[in-house]
């Protein structure tokens, strides 16, 4: 009897977005905090440890070119990202001072754009992220 060998499966779209979205929420995490893993929410001061942070996007993920964009997303505390509904307005302003009004409204007149990515450019995020991340552990262990 011939045994079949199994191809491996290709992971499905949705898992990919899963691994994007936890790899650059992670990379997010790191490049915010101190060397102690102590970020400090930009909405309201609160100081927390970096694994209970939340990646808190000014454009809502479900806009596609803005999903992945580092300017687009900080860290947020709990409160201010879901109790708070992402504080807008203080979010607004603080958008506003770090990348200027002119950029922040380019970014929310390019939002209403559809963009919609493929899945090869789904695995150069998880690709790209994934070297970040080790950048920043091997800057951490330094």
């Amino acid at each position: 009897m011939v045994k079949k060998i199994k191809k491996a499966k290709k992971p499905t779209r949705s898992k990919l977005v899963q691994k994007a979205d936890s790899v650059f929420s992670t990379f997010i995490r790191l490049r915010d905090s101190d060397r102690h893993g102590i970020v400090t929410c930009p909405l309201c001061w609160a100081r927390i440890p970096r694994k209970k942070a939340q990646n808190m996007h000014f454009i809502t993920r479900a806009c596609w070119l803005y999903r992945y964009d580092e300017t687009n997303c900080f860290w947020g505390c709990y409160r201010c990202n879901c109790i708070l509904n992402w504080n807008y307005i203080i979010y607004t302003r603080f958008m506003q001072d770090k990348f200027w009004i002119e950029k922040v409204d380019e970014m929310i007149k390019k939002s209403k754009e559809l963009h919609k990515l493929q899945t090869y450019e789904i695995e150069e995020i998880i690709n790209k992220y994934t070297d970040k991340i080790q950048k920043f552990a091997r800057k951490l262990t330094l």
